[in-house]
């Protein structure tokens, strides 16, 4: 669906308000496009738990057809129809745009180190983790001032390894983090589930064609390093994040179909660090798949717990 279509639709499902922004980057040396959901009744005093929602592409958590699992709603209609029921409390939510314009380029959030074709737009320079951490969300809280009662990112995938990468690199940026089946890295991105088949390379961060452009190719080490939260977490005191609660869920199986084994070695990581981990179970439902139904269910059931806790 186009932006256009996007906006036209949930127009008529929607009782809060989706819109589409854009924010000059100095550092990306482009325009960056986003959208921001306001609830119903909203007006800029207002107080409100503030969720940023992460991906790939901004349009990923409102676009019915981002894959075939959603049948009847996105992310965003559950929230709204959550709110209209009381369920939840209003909440601001912002979706960035990390991403290519045509969504084949992850940048991941983080200051990319490969190359990628010219006709990749909405790229631009690749330093995405400047125009996060400097620009963007400085001026999500100038645009919005009264919001953050409550800090709140969610993450499905790839989305999970960039809420995790902000929750460890940034300790004072997010209350509470929900991630969803998310691709984390292993320990010096060396997977503890070599064979001698398999050699002990993650090689799906280390070989991956999709992460050329991040990390390069061949693979810059330093980049791979810099951007693991698992070891930074690894070696990092945990009293900097005792103020952060995790939810980490994940489908019950791997491979193709999930990132069980990933997810829940993160989940045994956080707990041995003492931090809290408040989802009730790793497998969020034996029948959850890698899909974006499941990742909507995920996000409504992680919203209920946060906002109402």
């Amino acid at each position: 669906m186009t932006r256009r279509d996007i906006l036209a639709r949930h127009r008529q499902s929607l009782q809060g308000t989706l819109r589409a922004c854009y924010l000059p980057s100095p550092a990306l040396g482009i325009n960056k496009s986003f959208y921001v959901y306001e609830p119903p009744g909203f007006n800029k005093k207002m107080p409100l738990p503030l969720l940023y929602l992460f991906r790939g592409h901004e349009r990923e958590w409102v676009n019915m057809e981002e894959d075939s699992s959603r049948q009847h709603a996105t992310a965003i209609e559950d929230i709204d129809k959550a709110i209209a029921l009381q369920m939840i409390p209003p909440v601001l939510v912002v979706m960035p745009g990390l991403n290519s314009s045509n969504n084949h380029v992850p940048s991941l959030g983080v200051n990319m180190v490969g190359t990628w074709s010219a006709s990749m737009r909405g790229l631009g320079s690749g330093k995405f983790w400047e125009y996060l951490t400097k620009e963007f969300f400085p001026a999500v809280h100038k645009r919005y001032p009264a919001a953050g009662s409550k800090r709140l990112a969610a993450g499905f995938s790839l989305g999970g390894f960039t809420a995790s990468l902000l929750a460890i690199r940034c300790p004072d940026l997010l209350t509470h983090v929900g991630i969803y089946d998310g691709l984390f890295m292993w320990p010096r991105h060396q997977d503890p589930r070599a064979t001698p088949l398999s050699p002990g390379n993650d090689a799906v961060w280390t070989k991956g064609a999709i992460f050329n452009p991040a990390f390069g190719t061949p693979r810059d080490q330093a980049a791979l390093a810099r951007w693991n939260p698992t070891d930074t977490l690894s070696n990092t005191d945990a009293g900097l994040y005792q103020n952060t609660d995790w939810w980490v869920s994940c489908a019950p199986s791997d491979g193709q179909h999930g990132n069980h084994d990933r997810a829940n070695f993160y989940h045994e990581l956080l707990q041995d660090k003492g931090i809290t981990q408040r989802a009730a179970n790793i497998v969020f439902d034996e029948q959850a798949t890698h899909s974006w139904h499941w990742a909507d269910k995920f996000l409504l059931y992680f919203l209920t717990d946060a906002l109402n806790g």
